[in-house]
Formats: structure tokens, sequence, C-alpha cells
């Protein structure tokens, strides 16, 4: 009987998994970071960063990467031919000719390279840049020894996977996200660790959170709710004066520049500011200054009023503190 071609057996599976895909919901963080909400991971949005490595030094190049300002890079892991998450009958293939496995079947979607081919297509995607028509390391150990497995995918069998270079001893896994010849698909191989191939680092989370720092100004008085911007001096007897303490703090990661306060929006009699200490001043991270708020009321009535506090914060560029009293 005349064997299918490898091509012809590739076709029905890469349907099956291209109408079962969905669009991945990836985002361009800058700095060079895609984050995938999708798997609530971060991928480098150069697939060509590594150049061709063996596996251990793949595995040793992503973990010593640093890319927004983050380390903790691994590379992206795959799935084994029989895991759970794969639909229908496992379809390997395993040539004759040499020591490689081809899994065929890419509805297989519990490993994480497989889930972003799903939903992104890395190949076509705009996202990212330099995406190699080689194969990539994946993280994931082939398993030594015995696995579910077919000769060419017309029957499934359980047998040992032996090749000319005997059995699958230190074979990892790698990942096409596109092919070459009558493989123009997406598809998965195993090969020996010593092989060069380029390495994809991944992050988890949104790297891009934590990798865009910026300063963060927060103003606060000692009467609760100590961040209402607002300060009440109550009831003052005229002729005198009560003072309050206003306190800039910098709780982001950068330096928070300020300018001069009571600027834009000044204070006026029966208010005052005696003191300041937090004009025209850099605050580094949990750096604070503390300036004088002062009512004086000469005759009774009540009087309100606010003054402007700005900075390079991005969000909250121009505070503006409200203050009341009584005299």
């Amino acid at each position: 009987m005349k064997r299918p071609h490898l091509f012809s057996s590739l076709c029905c599976c890469v349907l099956a998994f291209m109408t079962a895909s969905s669009s991945a919901a990836l985002f361009d963080r800058g700095g060079g970071l895609i984050y995938d909400s999708d798997q609530d991971l971060t991928w480098t949005q150069d697939a060509g960063l590594s150049g061709s490595l063996n596996w251990d030094n793949a595995i040793a190049w992503a973990e010593s990467l640093m890319l927004g300002g983050v380390s903790g890079w691994r590379l992206p892991t795959t799935t084994q031919v029989d895991d759970p998450t794969c639909s229908g009958d496992v379809r390997v293939s395993i040539s004759p000719l040499n020591p490689l496995i081809y899994e065929h079947r890419l509805d297989c979607l519990g490993g994480e390279m497989e889930r972003l081919t799903a939903a992104a297509d890395p190949w076509t995607n705009p996202l990212f840049i330099n995406v190699n028509r080689t194969r990539y390391w994946a993280a994931t150990h082939y398993r030594n020894g015995t696995d579910p497995c077919v000769y060419f995918p017309n029957y499934d069998v359980p047998c040992t996977i032996a090749t000319r270079e005997g059995d699958h001893v230190d074979f990892r896994w790698q990942w096409a996200f596109t092919g070459a010849g009558n493989i123009d698909v997406p598809y998965k191989t195993t090969l020996k660790k010593g092989n060069g191939r380029y390495a994809w680092a991944v992050h988890d989370g949104d790297v891009g959170a934590v990798a865009n720092p910026a300063p963060e100004i927060r103003v606060t008085d000692p009467a609760a709710p100590a961040t209402d911007l607002q300060m009440s001096f109550g009831n003052v007897i005229e002729m005198t004066q009560a003072d309050g303490t206003v306190t800039v703090t910098n709780i982001g990661e950068l330096d928070l520049v300020i300018g001069q306060i009571a600027v834009a929006d000044p204070l006026a009699a029966p208010f005052s500011i005696p003191n300041d200490a937090c004009s025209n001043q850099t605050l580094t991270q949990g750096m604070s200054c503390n300036l004088t708020v002062r009512f004086s009321p000469p005759v009774t009535g009540a009087s309100i009023d606010s003054f402007s506090i700005p900075s390079n914060d991005a969000d909250e560029g121009l505070i503006t503190f409200n203050v009341s009293g009584t005299g």
C-alpha cells in the first residue's frame, strides 16, 4: 500500500488547529515586550535575539537575559505526545532516515508555544520581528524510552523510540512556527540537545507593568482620611493662627520632580504657606517633604481656598489641595 506523503498527513491536523484557534490578546508594551494576556506571559518582541545555540546554552541564555529591567526569563514549554490537552488520537511520525519525531497534532494546546501559534501566528503577526524559519528550542524534555507513537500516520501503536542513533536520550522538543518545503506549516520535532537552534525567551506575567517605572505622587495631611486632598482648620479665633502640615511623598520608582507650589493656583489671605520644603525639589523613591499651611482669620466668618502642587507625575501632574476654616 502506498504510504501517505508527510504533507498530506499534516493537512487535516492543520485545518483542525486553525479552526479551533482564536485571536490572542497581545499588547505591545514597548521596550521589546509583547504581553500575551491569554496565557499571562510576556514574549520578547524580537524572536531572533539568541542566535543559534545548543539546548543547554539556550537555557543559560534565557536565564541570564535582562530585558525590561527584569530577570527571570526562560524558554517556553511545549507538550508531550500524549498530553491530555490533545484532542483525538496521538499522531506522531518517526522518520526511518533520521532521529526526529515529527509531531503533527497541532491541536495539542497545553504548551505555551502551541497556544501562541494557535491564537496569534507569530510567523505572520506584525507585532513580532525576526521570527526565523528554523525551529526553536522548548524547555520541555523529551521523555527517554517508550512513548505512544506511530511509524506513519495510518495506525496507532505503542513503540520504543529507536533510530540509527539509538534511544532518544538527551533529546529535547523543538517548535517551528512555520515550515519549509513540503512542511510549510507549524510543527514540532525532537532533536539531540547538542544541536544548534534558536531560543525565544518568555517571562511569566506582564513584564511591561513592571518594566515601565514612573514617579507617583501622594499628598497627605494628618487628618483622616489622609489622602482626601483637603484640610479643615475648623474654628479658629480671629486674629490668631493655626498651622497644618501637608506631606508630599514619591511612592513611584523614578524620581518625582516637584515644581513651584501655589503658582498655578495660589493661596490668598487668610491662608498662606509660611514654610515650603517641597517646591522645586526632586524626591527619590520613598522620599517625602513637608510644607506648612497657615490659617489666620482677621474676622469672623468661613473661608475656603485651594493651591496647586505641580510635578512630573504623568497621571497627576497638577494636584489641587483644598483648605477651609472658620474665624
